[in-house]
């Protein structure tokens, strides 16, 4: 029989001679596979967050520029069909882009003015279109009071389905009537579009103000 001193030998030994090398192949084999594992949750999990922000985002700046424009047109004067505008640099004649573009004369937060929206690709992001604003006196050539452009909303998509801006009833340059807007946000995590509208009208385009106020339109 062994004594505890050969026993205590035997055990050392054994704990001395380490790993075999099929050992160390499995080890690393499992250990591997596990790591595959937790690297492509964090992957899905950061993909997600991403799609998750950029939704928030994308629909966030649609939603704050869908109210600027509610703003201004329900406190509008002139409401110009965006059926007689276009999307060069003026926005104020007759083209093949009609309805990417809108104008109003608006007294929106006390201040008389005429607003311009338009919808444009965006040259930064290829397939997608951005929003942008500017704004202008009505005597701009002798005050020389006006704005450039301003982008309000990014990461709407590229080809819309419908005009954003439709002046509801017979095509003049200015009215009454309601004015459809349509904003397309792209949503990544659906990987579709979130759709916001809205039909808006002034509440003083009945008074008979001039329908050249905001023309000609400044610079860009």
């Amino acid at each position: 029989m062994r004594s505890l001193r050969e026993l205590i030998h035997a055990r050392a030994a054994d704990e001395d001679s380490g790993f075999t090398l099929v050992e160390l192949l499995i080890t690393m084999v499992v250990f591997g596979i596990a790591m595959g594992i937790v690297t492509s949750a964090v992957v899905k999990v950061q993909s997600y967050v991403g799609s998750v922000q950029g939704s928030a985002d994308a629909n966030g700046e649609a939603r704050l520029a869908l109210a600027d424009i509610d703003r201004q047109v329900r406190s509008g004067n002139v409401l110009y069909s965006p059926a007689n505008e276009t999307t060069p640099s003026t926005c104020t004649a007759s083209g093949t882009d009609a309805g990417t573009c809108m104008r109003v004369y608006t007294q929106a937060n006390g201040l008389e003015r005429c607003v311009q929206w338009q919808l444009i690709a965006d040259s930064t992001h290829a397939g997608t279109n951005l929003l942008r604003s500017r704004a202008w006196s009505p005597t701009w050539q002798t005050d020389g009071k006006y704005t450039g452009w301003s982008t309000k909303a990014r990461n709407l998509v590229g080809t819309p389905s419908a005009a954003p801006f439709t002046l509801q009833g017979a095509v003049t340059s200015s009215s009454s009537r309601y004015l459809q807007v349509r904003i397309e946000a792209i949503d990544p995590r659906r990987k579709g579009s979130v759709v916001l509208t809205s039909a808006l009208a002034g509440r003083n385009t009945n008074y008979g103000y001039d329908a050249g106020l905001c023309s000609p339109a400044p610079p860009s």
